[in-house]
């Protein structure tokens, strides 16, 4: 079953939207996952849904809307008193280890959307406007990073975009 929300996605992605366009329909959107997925009532987890929402961002030129998208890195975290340190160890086919992997990125996201708004002065912990700030494109890279590397332990060969389309036709979708 597609989620609502990938649907939503698609719709504001179509081929000939401009990044603007797609920013300015993206949060009530991106509001209303968080919404449910807080809730427990989504489909699509936390890491799931966001690698979604990269692949659209990118298809509209988001990064060229910005002028560039650099991910963030483990030391500007540090600086921003907001270290990464998921240690979760992912192995082939390691299915819970993944959701556990998800959970503690999703709390660890949490404090740097705090830790980063704050080291910009920026308002990131409203999902309707954080999108419209490129720091919070930069956080996501970042975590969208750790995701495919740890996509790449989980199920070695496939890429990224495989092993996503497996996970979210079963197991884990709504906790990944």
């Amino acid at each position: 079953m597609t989620d609502p929300f990938l649907t939503q996605l698609d719709s504001i992605a179509q081929p000939g939207t401009s990044a603007a366009t797609f920013l300015k329909k993206l949060g009530p959107i991106h509001n209303n996952w968080h919404v449910a997925h807080n809730g427990g009532i989504g489909q699509t987890g936390f890491l799931l849904f966001h690698w979604e929402l990269i692949k659209r961002f990118k298809a509209v030129d988001g990064e060229a809307h910005f002028g560039g998208v650099a991910p963030f890195t483990t030391a500007n975290f540090t600086s921003y008193h907001a270290p990464f340190g998921v240690q979760v160890a992912v192995p082939s086919g390691g299915i819970v280890q993944l959701e556990e992997f998800s959970a503690e990125v999703e709390q660890w996201h949490n404090d740097a959307h705090m830790a980063v708004g704050m080291a910009f002065h920026k308002n990131l912990m409203n999902p309707k406007t954080n999108v419209k700030l490129v720091i919070f494109w930069r956080l996501h890279y970042f975590i969208n990073d750790r995701f495919e590397e740890t996509l790449a332990h989980f199920s070695p060969g496939p890429p990224s975009a495989a092993i996503v389309a497996l996970l979210e036709s079963g197991a884990g979708v709504g906790v990944i």
